[in-house]
Formats: C-alpha cells, sequence, structure tokens
C-alpha cells in the first residue's frame, strides 16, 4: 500500500514540473502586451452600449402613446314646464234666432244681476235666495230686435225660456223688469205654472211704445227683464231684453 502511494506522488510530482516548463516556454516567446488607449476604451465602451441599445430598441419597439379618451359631461336636459290647465269657458247655451220676416232677434244678455258671469260655476258670493243648479237657456222673444213702431202703439212681448237646470220652476218664478224703458205698468210676470228640468216657460205681456221717436242721441229703445226664483234671486242666464224704435213715419 504505501509503495502505491509513492508511486502516485512521484508521478504527480513529474507532471508538476513538466507543467511549469512548458508554461515557461510559453511566457518567454510571448510578446508583451501594449499598454491599453484610455480613449479608445471609453469609444469602445460607447460603441458597445450604442449597439446594445439599438438591439433592445429593436426588441422593444416604442409603443405609440394611447389617444386620450375624451370624457363627455352629460347635458342637463331642461325639465318640461308644466302645463297649465286652462279651465274651458262654457259657450253660451243660446244663439240667435231669425224671425219671420229675417231680422235676428236679441240675444240674451250674459251676466246676471249680481255681474257674476252666469257661466262659471256659481260661488258663496251669489245673492241670497240663488238655488245651486238653477239655469236657464234663453229661447226667444217677440218682438224681434229694432222692431219698429208709431209712437204709442200697443204691441205684444212674449219671451221664451227653457229650464236647462236640475232645479224645478215653480209658478211662483217670474220674469221681472229691471231697467231700461219701462213700456207699461207692469213690472212683473209671473210663472203661474210648474217648469221641470228640460221643458220649456213661456213668459207674455202687453206693451206700449213710447210716445216720442227715437233720435241720433237716442237711436232706439230697451226693455230689461230678468227671471228670478220664489225668493227673488235670478236664474243663471235668466236676462233678455227688448229693443224696438220709434218712428212718426
Amino acid at each position: 500500500m504505501i509503495m502505491k502511494t509513492l508511486k502516485t506522488t512521484g508521478l504527480i510530482a513529474i507532471l508538476c514540473t513538466i507543467s511549469s516548463l512548458v508554461l515557461s516556454a510559453c511566457g518567454a516567446g510571448a510578446p508583451a502586451t501594449p499598454t491599453a488607449d484610455p480613449g479608445a476604451v471609453y469609444t469602445m465602451a460607447a460603441a458597445t452600449v450604442q449597439a446594445q441599445l439599438t438591439q433592445a430598441a429593436a426588441a422593444n419597439p416604442t409603443a405609440e402613446p394611447p389617444t386620450p379618451t375624451v370624457e363627455v359631461k352629460a347635458t342637463n336636459t331642461p325639465a318640461p314646464s308644466p302645463t297649465v290647465e286652462m279651465a274651458m269657458q262654457p259657450t253660451p247655451p243660446f244663439g240667435n234666432v231669425t224671425a219671420a220676416a229675417g231680422t235676428p232677434m236679441a240675444t240674451a244678455l250674459a251676466t246676471s244681476a249680481s255681474g257674476i258671469n252666469p257661466y262659471l260655476a256659481p260661488t258663496s258670493a251669489q245673492p241670497a235666495g240663488y238655488k245651486m243648479g238653477d239655469y236657464a237657456e234663453w229661447q226667444y222673444n217677440i218682438p224681434a230686435d229694432n222692431a219698429i213702431y208709431y209712437p204709442g202703439n200697443a204691441f205684444q212681448m212674449e219671451v221664451g225660456f227653457k229650464n236647462v237646470g236640475t232645479i224645478t220652476w215653480t209658478e211662483n218664478y217670474a220674469l221681472n223688469f229691471i231697467g231700461g224703458t219701462q213700456m207699461s205698468g207692469i213690472t212683473s210676470i209671473p210663472l203661474k205654472t210648474t217648469v221641470k228640468p228640460g221643458e220649456k216657460a213661456i213668459f207674455i205681456t202687453d206693451l206700449h211704445a213710447p210716445g216720442e221717436p227715437n233720435t241720433a242721441n237716442t237711436p232706439y229703445y230697451k226693455s230689461l227683464w230678468e227671471l228670478v226664483n220664489q225668493s227673488g234671486a235670478p236664474v243663471i242666464n235668466g236676462r233678455v231684453f227688448i229693443q224696438i224704435i220709434v218712428k212718426r213715419e
């Protein structure tokens, strides 16, 4: 065992000696390494860095910047203007009636004695004795408007109304004279009958034309009448007038 170890050690020593000789020979024949120029070193380093940057740029192309997103702000839509509901005024329930001679008859007046619009819903301002739902509709009147009479001539007045309300008219309802030219001593014409809703009432009386003819200042005479209930309160739409012209020839 000792002999084997000695042989191995000697072999290693021989190999080391041979290696030293070879290295010495190589070192003696090789030329001396020249001293490097610092400027050249920097130039080569810069070129190397530039080449690496170029390769990196080729491998990772520059991405285009994203297009900015424009944020659209919601526009406040104006709220629609509130619709104002207008209360419709009912059309007067009567119109002009043409007489046999072709002359239009008088149209019933549009306001009540209290001055309240009769087409509006009744309010607490109505006169005492007023009845809710007590409405009349003018039908006709005789004579027609602007009928011509001689001074003092007698003629008959006839007025027709229809009960279009919900109240039954009693015999105590009346057509009363309320203004204008008084053409007789009669100031109230009683109904003398019962008129239910939907039925018609007729008032008749005798009148006389005034004794003086009309002039430019007074081109006609007008007599104003109104339908009232048993309490004396006006019936809505119950006004009517008689208008005549007095001439000597």
